[in-house]
């Protein structure tokens, strides 16, 4: 279920209610203050954006959970199979983030990468996870359920999955070693058109959630590539960030 949330004529949410327990919001490039190929709700502080807009459209994103930007978990995106749970002012090197902490968002920065958002109805656990190609070609998505199940006694019937706004097949080309792992590993996954390969990152992402015994999966099939209301790396190199943050409440 989706409800897009439009304020003062600009800035468009997309807030996802999995249920009443769990709030996630899924952020546009719309409504925020930078500028130039950062415009306008640029959230990463790592792609060379001022600092001083980042943390303002930081706050600005945080304001839709009704939070501050103090509550945001953010990580040092790696494109691993890393695992880490989430605390208030640490951004550790990881690739997915987990907690059962309420007063805490967690987030996941994208610009064609797929956000997942995992949630424990029972143990009331959440997870956030940066499944970009890499990720879903290491198994990001079994490393967190297996940390939740670890350090929550999370059971997959339990779980609902979310997956952002990402890349989708229609813009996403590989070729060389990527096309051939792909195509060793992922051949479900790929398609040809005039001798040219896409790969469905997406499409390994349910797989993978499905595999582990998650089938509660909600998607998003907006293409971040396709859609220039997002940030896309693949289409414009040089940009800001997409985020999807996720709240217990």
């Amino acid at each position: 279920m989706e409800r897009y949330r439009q304020d003062n004529g600009s800035v468009l949410m997309k807030e996802i209610l999995l249920n009443k327990e769990v709030k996630i919001i899924s952020s546009d490039r719309t409504g925020g203050v930078s500028g130039g190929a950062y415009k306008s709700l640029n959230l990463g502080l790592h792609v060379g954006d001022n600092p001083l807009n980042v943390e303002k459209n930081r706050e600005i994103f945080a304001s839709y959970f009704g939070a501050n930007a103090k509550e945001l978990c953010f990580m040092e995106q790696i494109h691993g199979s890393f695992v880490a749970a989430a605390k208030k002012d640490d951004t550790p090197k990881a690739d997915a983030l987990i907690t059962q902490d309420k007063s805490l968002i967690l987030c996941v920065m994208s610009a064609d990468c797929a956000p997942v958002i995992l949630y424990d109805s029972d143990k009331k656990a959440v997870a956030a996870i940066h499944a970009g190609r890499k990720g879903a070609f290491l198994d990001i998505i079994t490393a967190a359920i297996l940390s939740m199940k670890r350090d929550f006694k999370s059971e997959t019937e339990n779980m609902q999955a979310f997956i952002g706004p990402s890349i989708k097949s229609c813009c996403y080309e590989i070729e060389g070693e990527v096309l051939k792992e792909a195509m060793t590993r992922f051949s479900s996954a790929l398609q040809e058109r005039e001798g040219r390969w896409f790969l469905d990152l997406q499409k390994i992402i349910i797989a993978q959630l499905i595999a582990n015994g998650v089938t509660n999966i909600t998607a998003d099939n907006t293409c971040t590539c396709c859609d220039k209301n997002y940030f896309s790396y693949r289409r414009d190199g040089i940009c800001g960030r997409n985020v999807t943050g996720v709240k217990i409440l």
